[in-house]
């Protein structure tokens, strides 16, 4: 690895730009207009934070400066490092620029949109198995030195990121919930079963008479525009795990709530009449129905 100073030209700039292909971090009009401002105005100054190169000439810091010269055609005085180990891109701007989507689109190639995904759906399948509470499955951040472990505990093909996100637009589900709900089904179910579900789902759902659960699954979801329904992700996801169960055992459901989040009420005393606070616990995540004969009282369930 080598530094050195040196003018930075719109030139260089642009030959760089061309050979980011390694870098698959989205750039972001706001932090290039920023950069753009700051060289209209004659107010770029020379410090540790200039460019990065890797051993393959792979630009992997930089990129929002780097546009800002090519769009102002301004020159620059900064440092330039060269012959960074490729790796090197996992501890730069770790906490601040790159996010969980970001990580996950450089380690394994995918598109931006559908790594945004799959990064969110690790996070939250992460803390479900480190033994945290729903209400906390969306907290905390991935770095990028756990994405490798975390891509192999929980592989999901680009494939079925597409055909979630598709099934999502149909009823406005979230594709984050579709995509968690299908993880954990898969813990205890098969693949072809797992599709009787959310193949029925969305617009194929109309096809279906009475309280089948993938028609109500859809319904519900079509009800988040209302205001009725959460659009958390989670909640989502542990709504599909009802309707799954409610196909498998051929139950009728006539609707689908969000879990309660704990809290205080206050409950007054039949005989005193004094009112008081009264916690109650959040309500558990459903589980998965465990292995059983696929019921047949719903259409379409006979190819398992």
């Amino acid at each position: 690895m080598r530094t050195e100073t040196m003018t930075v030209t719109p030139d260089i700039c642009t030959n760089w730009m061309k050979n980011r292909v390694c870098n698959r971090v989205p750039l972001r009009s706001y932090n290039v207009e920023k950069f753009r401002e700051i060289l209209r105005a004659g107010q770029f100054r020379t410090t540790h934070q200039g460019f990065a190169l890797d051993l393959h000439g792979c630009l992997i810091d930089g990129q929002h400066r780097a546009q800002a010269i090519i769009d102002t055609g301004v020159s620059v005085t900064a440092q330039v490092t060269y012959d960074l180990e490729p790796d090197a891109f996992a501890a730069i701007d770790g906490g601040r620029v790159r996010t969980a989507g970001d990580h996950v689109a450089k380690a394994s190639g995918m598109a931006q949109n559908n790594a945004n995904y799959y990064g969110a759906t690790l996070k939250i399948l992460r803390n479900r198995a480190e033994g945290l509470h729903w209400t906390r499955w969306t907290t905390g951040k991935i770095t990028a030195a756990e994405v490798p472990a975390l891509m192999a505990s929980w592989p999901i093909p680009e494939s079925r990121i597409n055909y979630m996100l598709a099934k999502g637009r149909q009823c406005h589900a979230s594709g984050t919930g579709l995509l968690i709900s299908h993880q954990i089904i898969l813990e205890k179910w098969p693949e072809h079963v797992a599709k009787l579900f959310f193949g029925g789902i969305g617009d194929a759902s109309r096809e279906y008479v009475g309280k089948d659960p993938r028609a109500v699954y859809t319904n519900t979801m079509l009800n988040v525009n209302k205001g009725v329904i959460s659009r958390d992700s989670v909640q989502q996801s542990a709504q599909a795990i009802k309707a799954f169960n409610a196909l498998i055992a051929g139950e009728t459901i006539g609707t689908l709530k969000k879990m309660k989040m704990g809290g205080v009420k206050v409950v007054r005393n039949r005989e005193t009449g004094e009112e008081m606070e009264q916690q109650y616990l959040a309500d558990r995540y459903p589980s998965v129905i465990d292995v059983q004969d696929v019921s047949q009282n719903w259409p379409h369930v006979t190819d398992h």
